[in-house]
C-alpha cells in the first residue's frame, strides 16, 4: 500500500470521520450550524476557557439536562401513574439506562476508558442490588435487541472506503476471515473438551465471541492515522478488516441461532444456511444502490429522506427476516446496504461519514449504547457457584486470544514487527456484537417457556463468558492502542523500516 493523506478529524467520543485530501481539524476548531438550503458551514468559534470559568458552561449543561430530565419524569408519572413511581417498572428501566450513562461519562473523563465499561458494571450492580433484572422483561429486552444491531451496523458501514476494500481485498479478506475463523474453532473445541458444550452450542458462542469491535479503538487508530508519515490507510483498514469480521459474526451466530431454535425441517434449516450470507448481501447492495435513486438527489427533504430509506429500511429488513426464521440476514444486508449507499451518496457531494445520515446515526447509538450494555449487565448474576466457570472461562480466553493473535499476525505479511503488534492490540476487543447477542439465547428459552435445563446452562454459560470477555479485554484493547500506538507506529525512516521487516 502507498502512503496516504488523509486527514481523520474525531469530532467527539467514539465519534470518527474520515476526509480525503483536508486539513486537519479538531472540536475547538470549528461548530456546526445548519441553514435553509441544507448546507453545513464551519464557522469558527472562540478558545474554550480554562479553569473555572472554563467549567461553568460544563455544569450548566449537565444541570440543565438533569432539569429536564426531572420534569419529563414528571409528567410521565402523573400521566401514566405507578409505572413511572419510583418503584414503578418503567421507572428502574429508565434510571438505570440513565446512570449507566452517566456513570460512563464520569470514567471517561477521568480516565479515558471507554463508557460501555462503566454501563456494564452498573447493569450488573443493578442485578446484584436485585433492583433490575431484564430476565423479567424479555419482550422489552428481545424488541431493543433487534434495534441495536441495526444502528451499530448502518453506523459502522458508512465509514467504509468500497474502493480501498476493492483494491486492498487481500489484506481486508484475510484480517477480516481468518483470525475469526480460527477463534471459533478454537473455541468451539475448549467449550466441547472442558464444559462438554455440544459442538452447535460452542459454535453459537464461537460467532459471538470472535467478533472484534472496531468502535473501541476506532479514536486511537484516528488518531495515529493522521500522521502523514503512515505506511498504511489504518483508518480503513481497521474499519474494514473489523467490518469483515462482524459481518461474520452476526451472519453465521443468526444461521446457528436459527437452526437451534427453528422448529423446521432439516432441509429447509441447510437450505438457510447455505444461502444466509448470499441473500444478506444480494437484499444489502440491492437496497443501497436503491438508495442511488430515491431519494432523488434535487428533492427538498433529500437530507431527511435518505436518513429514513436506510434506517427504516434496515430495521424493516431484521425485524421481517427474524419473523421468518432468517437469522443473520438482515445483519449482512445493512452492511451492504449503508456501505453501497455511501458510495453512491458520496458521488453526489456526500464525504464518507461525514453526512447527515451518519450524524443520525451516532445520535441513535450514542442514546443506544448505555441502555444495551446496562442490560446486558442485569443478566450477569454474580454468585459462588460462578468461580469454576469464571476460571475456566480466562483460560479458553486466553487460549482463543493467543491463536487469533497469532494468526492476525500472520496475516500481516508485509508489515513490520511494529505494526504487527498494532494489529493484535487492536484486534483483541470484544464489546459491541458481544454485548448485542449474548442474552439471546437465554431470552429465547425463556420466552419460549422452554425447561430444558441443559439448554438454560448452556445459555448461562454463553452470557457469563461473554460479559467476562468484555470486561477483560475491553480496557486492555483500548489502552494498548491508546498509549503504544503511537510508538508501534512511528517511522523513523524508511531504511530503519525495511530493516525490520520480517
Amino acid at each position: 500500500m502507498q502512503d496516504h493523506k488523509e486527514a481523520a478529524t474525531v469530532i467527539d467520543k467514539g465519534v470518527y470521520i474520515i476526509h480525503s485530501a483536508e486539513e486537519l481539524k479538531t472540536p475547538s476548531d470549528f461548530s456546526l450550524h445548519f441553514t435553509s438550503n441544507k448546507n453545513i458551514i464551519e464557522t469558527p468559534v472562540k478558545v474554550r476557557k480554562t479553569g473555572f470559568a472554563g467549567a461553568v458552561p460544563l455544569v450548566v449543561h449537565f444541570t440543565s439536562l438533569l432539569i429536564l430530565g426531572l420534569l419529563v419524569w414528571g409528567l410521565l408519572w402523573v400521566s401514566w401513574g405507578d409505572n413511572w413511581s419510583l418503584d414503578g417498572k418503567w421507572f428502574r428501566l429508565t434510571i438505570v439506562a440513565v446512570i449507566a450513562w452517566s456513570s460512563g461519562q464520569v470514567l471517561q473523563g477521568l480516565t479515558t476508558l471507554p463508557p460501555l465499561i462503566a454501563a456494564l458494571l452498573t447493569g450488573i450492580l443493578a442485578r446484584h442490588l436485585n433492583y433490575l433484572d431484564m430476565r423479567e422483561f424479555t419482550h422489552i429486552d428481545g424488541f431493543l435487541r433487534k434495534i441495536y444491531p441495526v444502528v451499530i451496523l448502518g453506523k459502522g458501514s458508512l465509514a467504509w472506503d468500497v474502493k480501498f476494500m476493492r483494491k486492498n481485498w487481500k489484506q481486508v479478506s484475510a484480517l477480516g476471515v481468518l483470525p475469526w475463523t480460527m477463534e471459533v474453532v478454537t473455541l468451539a473445541v475448549c467449550m466441547n473438551l472442558f464444559l462438554d458444550y455440544p459442538w452447535t452450542w460452542g459454535v453459537l458462542l464461537g460467532s459471538i465471541y470472535a467478533s472484534v469491535s472496531c468502535p473501541v479503538i476506532m479514536p486511537s487508530v484516528l488518531r495515529i492515522g493522521s500522521d502523514s508519515n503512515r505506511s498504511y490507510n489504518w483508518p480503513q483498514l481497521v474499519c474494514t478488516a473489523g467490518g469483515t469480521d462482524t459481518a461474520l459474526s452476526v451472519g453465521v451466530y443468526g444461521i446457528v441461532y436459527s437452526f437451534i431454535f427453528s422448529n423446521v425441517n432439516d432441509t429447509y434449516r441447510f437450505t438457510k444456511v447455505a444461502l444466509t450470507l448470499f441473500v444478506g448481501v444480494a437484499l444489502g447492495v440491492s437496497w443501497g444502490s436503491l438508495a442511488k435513486f430515491m431519494p432523488h438527489s434535487q428533492d427538498y427533504y433529500v437530507t431527511e429522506l435518505r436518513v429514513m430509506f436506510v434506517l427504516v429500511g434496515g430495521l424493516f429488513a431484521n425485524f421481517v427476516t427474524l419473523h421468518f426464521g432468517w437469522g443473520g440476514v438482515a445483519g449482512v444486508a445493512v452492511l451492504a446496504c449503508n456501505a453501497t449507499a455511501a458510495m453512491h451518496w458520496a458521488r453526489d457531494g456526500w464525504k464518507l461519514n461525514n453526512n447527515a445520515a451518519s450524524t443520525a446515526y451516532r445520535v441513535i447509538w450514542a442514546a443506544c449504547e448505555p441502555a444495551l450494555f446496562a442490560y446486558t449487565g442485569t443478566y450477569f448474576e454474580v454468585n459462588n457457584s460462578m468461580s469454576k466457570l469464571m476460571l475456566i472461562g480466562f483460560g479458553i480466553l486466553l487460549i482463543c486470544l493467543t491463536v487469533r493473535l497469532t494468526v492476525a499476525a500472520l496475516m500481516c505479511w508485509d508489515m513490520t514487527i511494529k505494526e504487527k503488534l498494532f494489529i493484535c492490540c487492536a484486534w483483541s476487543a470484544k464489546s459491541i456484537v458481544e454485548a448485542v447477542l449474548c442474552p439471546l439465547a437465554l431470552n429465547t428459552l425463556i420466552s419460549q417457556g422452554r425447561q430444558n435445563d441443559k439448554e438454560m446452562e448452556y445459555a448461562e454459560h454463553l452470557m457469563r463468558l461473554t460479559v467476562q470477555a468484555i470486561l477483560i479485554t475491553t480496557p486492555i484493547s483500548f489502552l494498548l492502542t491508546h498509549h503504544l500506538g503511537p510508538i508501534l507506529l512511528k517511522r523513523k525512516s524508511k531504511d530503519n523500516e525495511n530493516d525490520s521487516r520480517s
